[in-house]
């Protein structure tokens, strides 16, 4: 059987063991997205403690994708150096690390002017052709920067009704030009995908799933998925939800029949593409039900908000005490005004 802490090799890589720290924005670059030191500290602190695959918060790709203050930004060439040190701060202690790509589109409330998505949409206006090819450039440039600064591997954000996850959408995305709905909207990420393995040779994945009401049914990301690996895409992370769909996360996770509330979906993926890598996020607490997720076939399991209270939960579980994470999924953490830290 499969154990949390058996390696998994993901192309050249080879990574120590199958826990991933999910991608979480904490709230802490400085203001042009820039790595401060107190970032540099959560990242000390994960490879501490013993993740194996560490994926940054969302660093948007260009200044009209950023979300948040203290999102993490990897959209111009002065930033590169900040990233290194970065990556330098989590190897030292071990560990692979990757960056997570984003543009917010409609929901990139600090984006310098209009807000942007495929068709007009909640206060966002359609984007142009022209705008398109500006935004792939983005991604390919921000992942050559990111290849520059060490990373091991790229993750595109396509969930939670970011930009990228509103091309995938039939509700939202209304074009009809060669982008137009989930099909079209796979294609321009399948043409992200293919140039950032051109421009760095670097393993990408991507983060998506159903979305509870924007459209896309797991049926549809998993049509997605398989016109995606003919471009080269490496792995998924199965997450779902919209971002304003709060009560998603808001689950309590008690008594521990509730965890791993998004291994259907995974299941159902890995079922249909089983050479796919696949990451499970979403509820998970316990290390036995981790362990049985790991030989239904699922190939890693990733944590936020567990790792935000116990950094150092993996080596906890490694040296033999294996109690529940100690997060009780109160959300306190995520105070959309300060940075993410556990307040239970």
């Amino acid at each position: 059987m499969v154990d949390l802490f058996d390696p998994l090799t993901i192309g050249t890589l080879r990574l120590s063991n199958r826990l991933v720290r999910s991608a979480t924005n904490m709230r802490l670059a400085g203001p042009q997205g820039e790595v401060s030191e107190e970032l540099l500290e959560v990242y000390r602190k994960l490879a501490q403690g013993g993740v194996g695959l560490c994926i940054t918060g969302h660093a948007y790709v260009s200044p009209e994708g950023k979300v948040s203050d203290g999102q993490l930004g990897i959209w111009d060439d002065r930033l590169i150096d900040g990233l290194k040190r970065l990556v330098e701060t989590f190897k030292a202690e071990g560990g692979s690390i990757w960056v997570q790509l984003s543009h917010g589109g409609a929901l990139a409330f600090k984006a310098p002017g209009e807000r942007l998505s495929p068709s007009p949409f909640k206060g966002a206006r359609g984007m142009t052709l022209g705008e398109i090819k500006d935004l792939k450039r983005a991604f390919i440039e921000a992942a050559k920067r990111a290849k520059k600064a060490g990373f091991d591997g790229i993750q595109l954000h396509a969930a939670h009704g970011y930009l990228l996850s509103s091309f995938l959408s039939s509700k939202v995305n209304r074009r009809k030009d060669q982008y137009g709905g989930r099909e079209g909207g796979t294609r321009l990420i399948g043409e992200i995908i293919l140039r950032i393995k051109e421009e760095t040779g670097l393993p990408v994945i991507i983060k998506l799933g159903p979305d509870n009401g924007g459209g896309n049914t797991i049926e549809d990301i998993i049509e997605s998925l398989k016109e995606l690996r003919k471009y080269g895409l490496y792995g998924v992370e199965i997450s779902r939800g919209l971002v304003s769909q709060e009560e998603i996360m808001k689950e309590k996770i008690k008594p521990y029949e509730n965890e791993a509330y998004n291994l259907p979906y995974a299941l159902k993926v890995k079922e249909s593409l089983p050479d796919l890598l696949v990451i499970l996020v979403g509820g998970l607490r316990s290390y036995e039900t981790c362990k049985e997720i790991l030989a239904k076939g699922i190939d890693a399991l990733a944590f936020s908000r567990p790792l935000i209270k116990e950094p150092d939960l993996p080596l906890r579980w490694k040296q033999g005490d294996r109690r529940p994470a100690g997060c009780q999924s109160c959300n306190l953490c995520f105070n959309v005004r300060e940075p993410i830290r556990c307040r239970a």
